[in-house]
């Protein structure tokens, strides 16, 4: 077979024969002519034979698998293409998100946030707002008891914070976040928000808002809106039952004097109020100045866990003349508005033309026993109390936790 290497072994072969030939006869014997002609005749390469074949690609390597079928082994792909096709197919995930995610928006018309542009946006907005986290300063932490505090922000500009709204606060350094009822959210602009919050051992956000100290600025977002207890809103209800459990009041705060304040209807207000102790009565004194200013409108009745031992310190407790222990229907009967089946056939033409609605709001445990789980949807049957007294889930909402 012919091979390119025979041109140059034929032109070292020449040079050996050069130097043979003069060494072995005198140079006057050698005819340059003759010379010449040898070397030419060794460098030329020799003519190929009919039967040359060029060099032909080694095939691919062919195996066969156990259905006897032939699998062509296919040259593998170089790091450098994998990290194009990645980077290509990853490019092309991200932007049918974005596209699909503004497609939701814009349709919905809810206000939402893409995690996608809150990592990347580095602008904070000009308020509170909904679309994203905003660093609210802390300007003041009032002790209300051992374990609760009232924190109160400054916010960068006023705004509208609506009645039964909720604000989330975010605990940046784990990324975890809780949802707190303002104190006095009105249907006015306003410069400060105030966030009664107590600390639990097992809840992150509370311990995190607990550490904090004044002049620090805390994420937060919101307001979301929970259920509307706007004066507008609140015109559609004769009565209107509350059940709250410690700093769950807040919920009710900004109800009770949207009720009591609207000159164009006037709507029943009834309240129980539950805590550990007789301290966790946050806005007592309100209340009760509230209660003796509007009579006729407005009932509170108070129940704690146990009353302390009376001490030479605290012997106002011994004075305690409100329920003692868990909510039950004793406590409830003939404070909330009745429930629907529970109405008499004497008294149905005039009670099924009043509308009422039963509020729940507290810690998720008092919420489970008084009205049972709520649920992803929120809208778990009534169980607990209110469910064996009778109330269904239409007269029943449950604040979240």
């Amino acid at each position: 077979m012919f091979r390119l290497s025979t041109c140059s072994r034929g032109a070292k072969t020449a040079t050996s024969l050069l130097t043979t030939s003069t060494s072995s006869a005198p140079a006057s014997h050698i005819h340059p002519t003759a010379v010449a002609s040898q070397i030419r005749s060794y460098a030329r390469p020799p003519k190929p034979s009919s039967s040359f074949q060029p060099p032909q690609p080694t095939a691919q390597k062919t195996t066969f698998n156990s259905t006897n079928s032939t699998t062509a082994r296919a040259p593998k792909a170089s790091k450098t293409s994998n990290a194009i096709t990645f980077l290509a197919a990853s490019s092309l995930g991200i932007g049918a998100y974005l596209y699909q995610w503004n497609q939701h928006r814009s349709s919905s018309g809810v206000l939402s946030s893409n995690p996608f542009f809150d990592f990347f946006s580095t602008s904070p907005p000009e308020t509170l707002t909904t679309e994203k986290w905003t660093p609210i300063q802390l300007t003041k932490i009032t002790k209300v008891s051992d374990h609760t505090s009232l924190f109160e922000f400054q916010l960068p500009s006023p705004c509208t914070i609506p009645i039964s709204s909720a604000i989330y606060v975010k605990d940046d350094q784990i990324q975890a976040m809780r949802a707190y009822t303002p104190v006095h959210s009105t249907e006015q602009e306003q410069g400060t928000v105030q966030l009664l919050i107590k600390r639990y051992s097992e809840g992150q956000v509370s311990r995190f808002m607990h550490d904090a100290k004044e002049g620090q600025r805390i994420e937060m977002r919101g307001p979301v809106l929970i259920w509307p207890g706007g004066r507008e809103d609140l015109k559609q209800w004769d009565e209107i039952g509350m059940i709250a459990g410690g700093t769950g009041i807040t919920a009710f705060m900004p109800i009770i004097h949207s009720a009591l304040t609207n000159p164009d209807k006037k709507v029943k207000i009834s309240l129980l109020f539950a805590s550990q102790s007789p301290e966790e009565l946050y806005f007592k004194d309100e209340l009760d100045y509230l209660v003796k200013t509007f009579p006729n409108q407005l009932h509170v009745s108070y129940t704690v866990d146990k009353v302390p031992v009376a001490t030479p310190e605290t012997d106002n407790v011994s004075k305690w003349e409100g329920h003692v222990g868990y909510v039950n229907q004793g406590m409830l009967q003939g404070l909330l508005p009745p429930p629907k089946k529970a109405i008499t056939q004497g008294d149905a033409t005039q009670e099924q033309e009043k509308k009422s609605v039963v509020l729940v709001c507290g810690p998720e445990s008092m919420v489970n026993h008084v009205a049972g789980t709520r649920g992803m949807s929120g809208q778990e049957p009534i169980r607990g109390v209110l469910g064996a007294m009778g109330y269904q889930r239409e007269q029943v909402f449950r604040f979240p936790n």
